[in-house]
């Protein structure tokens, strides 16, 4: 059932493409957000922070590359404050494991251009 998919994305407007791509490609699909926890007859698609607590047989969590995961204006520079530099790090990574751990059955992890440094096993084959 599309309930059962997830679509996480960092950024709302990466949510809004995904949304607009599946509902053109006739699949239904519904955004989560604070208040709206999704609907049973479509795929949720919500941003990483929206998907924690939730739970879904599938989930692609997707735009996991460079400059969105760290997001660099969520990180404090090392050169300012290390140590609130890699609780920064720190804080950006737990947000990509919530999200892939919103994952029952299946997982999907995609991105575009350079991957994020939090996959560096992708980087390696990639390079």
């Amino acid at each position: 059932r599309a309930g059962e998919i997830g679509v996480a994305a960092r950024f709302n407007r990466e949510c809004d493409r995904a949304v607009a791509a599946l509902t053109e490609a006739g699949i239904p699909a519904a955004q989560v957000r604070g208040d709206r926890t999704g609907a049973a007859e479509a795929v949720n698609v919500g941003t990483m922070h929206a998907f924690k607590g939730l739970e879904y047989r599938c989930v692609a969590v997707i735009g996991v590359n460079e400059g969105a995961l760290p997001y660099p204006r969520a990180v404090t520079p090392a050169e300012v404050d290390r140590l609130q530099h890699e609780a920064d790090l720190l804080a950006e990574r737990c947000l990509l494991f919530v999200a892939c751990t919103r994952a029952r059955d299946d997982l999907y992890v995609s991105w575009t251009g350079r991957p994020s440094e939090f996959l560096p096993e992708a980087v390696t084959r990639q390079g």
